[in-house]
């Protein structure tokens, strides 16, 4: 039997890996991948995991600043360090391997209720080449998506990016009222119109965290299973812990690949 001490021995060469830094930077989205963090381990890959962000209204108040991200004002930095724990009062992508941006007031529900209507009325056609410069004129408009731009132009992290989920289904949403025949649409429809985000979001050196098809209903609503406590009072968007067990099982199939 080896030893304890062998490096043969896999238990102590698991042990001897460098852990890959991994943040998870977001809005109050990403409040589902910290609760699912806290049940049990999903066999990832050894990691240290940190938490950075605030709520999406105080986005407005970060910049860059010579390559890191950067509250404008003390009380923005104290809101942001308060989620990390370490105290962290900026966003450097040169301190971590791995950057998940999650949620930060990404939504690309609207494109998909306008794309599955447009599939069920041929003189509403757009092509591929159209839809997709569509998306990309959509996500590269977004301050938070510039910011996982500049990340990933600086090559020192991985940059994931997983946008705002759909909306919980039963809530009215005021985008369907335009495109109702998009609570027809299927799964292959689905996947076409992630395919050509996830291929936006290559061409800027980011990984998409695609929202699973299984937590999908009604064309481009999520279940309601997946809803927080607070669906009752309102709430539509913010989803559980078992919606960000989702999450977690992409971010460690792209750490444990």
């Amino acid at each position: 039997m080896p030893s304890r001490a062998d490096p043969a021995d896999p238990a102590t060469a698991a042990a001897t890996v460098t852990p890959q830094r991994l943040c998870i930077f977001g809005d109050s989205h990403m409040a589902c991948v910290r609760l699912a963090l806290n049940m049990k381990p999903l066999g990832m890959a050894p990691h240290d995991v940190e938490f950075w962000g605030t709520v999406g209204h105080r986005f407005r108040y970060i910049s860059l600043k010579d390559g890191a991200l950067v509250p404008d004002d003390d009380f923005t930095a104290r809101r942001f360090s308060a989620v990390n724990r370490l105290g962290r009062t900026s966003l450097r992508p040169d301190d971590f391997d791995v950057i998940a941006f999650t949620g930060c007031r990404t939504r690309v529900d609207g494109l998909f209720m306008e794309f599955l209507h447009r599939n069920r009325h041929p003189d509403l056609f757009l092509s591929s080449g159209v839809r997709q410069a569509i998306i990309a004129g959509h996500l590269r408009g977004l301050y938070p998506y510039q910011f996982a731009m500049e990340f990933a132009r600086q090559g020192k992290a991985r940059i994931l990016y997983q946008p705002v989920s759909f909306q919980l289904a039963g809530h009215p949403h005021p985008i369907l009222d335009q495109f109702p025949d998009a609570v027809h649409g299927t799964g292959p429809e689905r996947a076409a119109i992630w395919a050509l985000v996830r291929d936006v979001m290559a061409e800027d050196g980011i990984t998409l965290l695609a929202q699973p098809d299984n937590t999908v209903t009604g064309g481009c609503f999520t279940k309601d299973i997946y809803a927080t406590r607070f669906a009752a009072k309102g709430d539509s968007t913010h989803k559980n812990r078992d919606y960000g067990r989702f999450i977690l099982r992409q971010i460690k199939a792209l750490l444990n690949g």
